[in-house]
């Protein structure tokens, strides 16, 4: 008897690594010199709520679908307890017609802490890639002649980094962890916002100008937990909170032509300041469930939903009364 609890304790705590070389493994880490890649494609189905933003837009309760968000993240092992990693995300919403990447960054994770006990503690960073495409949008004149900003594109406009650690536990088909991270993106003027509906192109403005935006700090925070039916099915399931901080308009960085009269040059300064802190923050609460099928040795299907409950400023045009998205990943290891 005493050798066979014996035995079942030694699979056991074999059975941790095997299992936690799962890619869908919140705590997963590719051994030295090992390369993994996951390709995402998901479909989402929005439906707005009745922020200030979506009245002036006469957009409130409106559907958008679908919304196409295909991903891709790629990642090496350079020892068994440290990686490099990217990830690139782009959003096209036809309904809108704003498209553009909404998620990127290339950064590293550090395995500090990986005991015998199943206890796992990392730290991570990573360049935060908003800067990679300038933020697109534009004022336009809504109802009752009150300007609205609308978003052309997903980015920000901004580099920064990510800062972040993560805690979990691995049992024999258990795994649980916790994470919570840090952004900072650094203010400029990467940014292109139409305004030619205004109708100052008769005193000589430009159709588009750049605008001097100021820095933020944003904090992601979530928990996951993972179970490993047998070598073949899994499934996981996670709660994040992301807080999207507030864009500020500093000043135009555009010069302004000296044709541009007094009067007008007040209206826009104006504007400026109506638009300093252009009340668009938001927050959002995502549950996500995952069924995985290892399909290979070295490839993997997974299928996942996502719901999303978001909360936002009254001049933000990102929160919804339903979000929901579904897709499929293709896990590859080389």
């Amino acid at each position: 008897m005493k050798n066979k609890i014996k035995a079942a304790l030694m699979m056991s705590v074999f059975a941790v690594p095997a299992f936690a070389a799962n890619m869908e493994n919140p705590l997963y880490m590719p051994q030295s010199g090992q390369v993994y890649s996951k390709t995402g494609i998901g479909l989402m189905l929005k439906v707005t709520d009745d922020t200030h933003n979506q009245k002036l837009r006469l957009h409130d309760g409106k559907m958008e679908f679908p919304v196409w968000r295909p991903t891709q993240e790629l990642g090496v092992g350079i020892t068994d307890r440290w990686m490099i990693h990217g990830v690139m995300g782009y959003t096209y919403n036809r309904d809108i017609d704003r498209k553009g990447f909404h998620l990127g960054r290339i950064g590293t994770t550090y395995r500090v802490i990986d005991d015998m006990y199943g206890f796992v503690w990392d730290l991570y960073g990573d360049f935060h890639l908003g800067g990679l495409e300038k933020m697109r949008g534009g004022l336009d004149i809504a109802a009752g002649g009150k300007p609205v900003f609308n978003y052309d594109n997903f980015s920000n406009g901004r580099w920064g980094y990510h800062v972040g650690t993560k805690f979990g536990k691995k049992w024999s088909r258990l795994t649980t962890s916790v994470f919570v991270e840090l952004l900072r993106s650094w203010g400029n003027h990467n940014n292109e916002i139409d305004i030619s509906k205004l109708g100052l192109g008769a005193y000589g403005m430009p159709a588009k100008v750049a605008v001097d935006i100021g820095s933020t700090t944003e904090v992601n925070a979530g928990a996951n937990a993972f179970y490993q039916f047998n070598d073949r099915w899994s499934a996981g399931f996670g709660l994040r909170y992301n807080y999207h901080a507030s864009n500020t308009l500093r000043k135009i960085h555009t010069e302004i032509p000296s044709t541009v009269p007094a009067p007008v040059q007040a209206k826009i300064n104006g504007l400026i300041n109506q638009f300093a802190d252009m009340d668009d923050k938001f927050g959002e609460y995502i549950f996500g469930v995952t069924v995985a099928r290892q399909m290979t040795d070295y490839m993997q299907l997974a299928w996942y939903i996502e719901d999303t409950y978001d909360t936002g400023a009254r001049l933000s045009s990102n929160t919804t009364d339903l979000k929901v998205e579904t897709g499929f990943r293709i896990n590859l290891k080389f």
